[in-house]
C-alpha cells in the first residue's frame, strides 16, 4: 500500500517544511488601507502555494507546515479527501469550497477566510509532483503608497513631539474601476491633508510632504501655510 502524504512528508521532509507559518499583520493593513492606490481582487486566481508564507488563523499561526499536517484541527478529514480525490488539487476550476489568499506585495500571500488545511496539503502535494501553481481560488492583493505612508506617520510624529496645531490625515480619491465577471481593479489617488483649526486647508502629494516635513523639523519654522508648495 502506498504511503499516506502525512507518511510520506514525515518520512523525507521538504526543506521547507519546518519554517513558521507567519501572522497576518491586520493592524498593518487596516494602517495602510486609506494609502492603497490599487486594490485588486478575484474570484477565479491562481497562485505560487510556495508562496503561501502565512494565515490569519491565530490558531494555526507559529506551527511550522509540518506540525500543521501532524495536528491540523482538520487535517484528518482534508488527508482522506485528498486520498480520494488527489486530482482537486490539479484543478483549474474555482475551487469549492472557496480558497481565500491575501497580500499587501504580490509576493506573500496569506490564508484568509478559508483553505488552510488544502493549503498546506498542497504544498506538500505538489512538493512531491514538482507543481507549484493551485488555480480557482481568490485573491485579494492591494498595492500602498508606502512612501507617502511613512511620510505620514513622520509628520504626526513631528507634530505631536512639538505640540504643533496642525493636522494630517490621509486624503484618497477613487479614481475608476476596472472590472468584468469574477474580478475588480480599483484605483485610487491618495495624498494627505493638512489644515490648522478654523484655516486653510491643503492637499499634499508625497514630494509636497516631503518639504513640509523638512520645514516643520527646521529649527526656526515658519507657518505651513507660507512655506508649502
Amino acid at each position: 500500500m502506498q504511503p499516506s502524504l502525512r507518511d510520506q512528508a514525515r518520512a523525507q521532509p521538504p526543506a521547507w517544511a519546518g519554517e513558521t507559518i507567519q501572522p497576518w499583520d491586520e493592524h498593518r493593513a487596516r494602517a495602510m488601507a486609506a494609502f492603497v492606490t490599487r486594490d485588486y481582487w478575484t474570484d477565479q486566481g491562481s497562485v505560487n502555494v510556495f508562496r503561501v508564507i502565512g494565515t490569519e488563523h491565530v490558531d494555526y499561526q507559529g506551527l511550522s507546515w509540518l506540525e500543521f499536517l501532524d495536528r491540523g484541527k482538520r487535517m484528518e478529514q482534508n488527508l482522506a479527501l485528498h486520498a480520494a480525490n488527489p486530482g482537486y488539487y490539479q484543478e483549474t476550476g474555482r475551487k469549492i469550497p472557496g480558497m481565500y489568499y491575501r497580500s499587501l506585495d504580490g509576493l506573500s500571500w496569506y490564508v484568509g477566510a478559508d483553505g488552510n488545511h488544502r493549503t498546506c496539503l498542497a504544498r506538500f502535494d505538489f512538493h512531491g509532483r514538482g507543481m507549484t501553481t493551485l488555480h480557482g481560488v481568490t485573491l485579494s492583493h492591494t498595492v500602498a503608497d508606502l512612501d507617502l505612508f511613512g511620510l505620514y506617520e513622520r509628520l504626526r510624529e513631528v507634530c505631536l513631539e512639538r505640540r504643533l496645531v496642525e493636522r494630517i490625515e490621509p486624503h484618497r480619491e477613487m479614481l475608476r474601476r476596472e472590472d468584468t465577471a469574477g474580478w475588480k481593479l480599483d484605483h485610487y489617488l491618495v495624498s494627505l491633508q493638512m489644515s490648522v483649526p478654523d484655516g486653510e486647508t491643503r492637499l499634499l502629494d508625497a514630494g509636497a510632504a516631503r518639504a513640509q516635513l523638512r520645514a516643520l523639523e527646521a529649527p526656526a519654522r515658519r507657518r505651513w501655510w507660507r512655506i508649502a508648495g
